[in-house]
This record gives C-alpha cells, sequence and structure tokens, in this order.
C-alpha cells in the first residue's frame, strides 16, 4: 500500500514580504483607531514608542551583526511587530514596557 502524500499548497504568486507586510499593517489601522476610541490616547502613545524602538533596537543589531540595515527596516516586519506587541499590552503601561 503506497501512502499518497500530497504537497501543501503555496502562495505562487508575485506577492513581498514589503507587500505583505503593508497589507498588515493597513489591516490594523481600524484596529487601532477602535482599540483608541474604546481605551484612550494611550494606545497611541504605545504604538508610536513600540515603533521607534523595534526600528532603532533593529537597526542597532543589523549593524553589530554587520548587516545591510535599510532593506531589512524597509520590508516593514519590525513595525508589525511593534503594533501587535502595543496592542498586547495594557494602553497606559510605563514606555520601558516596550522595550
Amino acid at each position: 500500500m503506497t501512502l499518497n502524500a500530497p504537497t501543501s499548497p503555496h502562495d505562487h504568486s508575485n506577492s513581498s514580504v514589503s507587500g505583505v507586510m503593508l497589507q498588515v499593517i493597513l489591516a490594523l489601522l481600524p484596529a487601532a483607531a477602535t482599540y483608541t476610541y474604546f481605551f484612550g490616547w494611550g494606545v497611541l502613545t504605545n504604538i508610536v514608542l513600540a515603533i521607534l524602538f523595534s526600528l532603532i533596537l533593529e537597526a542597532g543589531v543589523l549593524r553589530i551583526r554587520q548587516r545591510p540595515v535599510r532593506p531589512y527596516l524597509l520590508d516593514g516586519s519590525a513595525i508589525v511587530t511593534a503594533m501587535l506587541l502595543a496592542f498586547a499590552i495594557p494602553p497606559y503601561s510605563p514606555w520601558w514596557l516596550l522595550l
């Protein structure tokens, strides 16, 4: 008896990482607006600080590792991660919690 193992589905479109990350960022904007409406301006402060810290820290680590900084920062993955982190913590949490 032979086992038929089909291959997994893959996306064969010409989408890039930065394109997908941009779509995710755009999808998170209504959530950010709603979260700000219900919980106040602390949410936006968390989002901005998380994005700034993530970009600065990622650039620092890339420089230490002697990697090109620009392509990795422009792909948007650090921004998506920062936004998700900002949604996961309380709105008026201290700034150092985002580090």
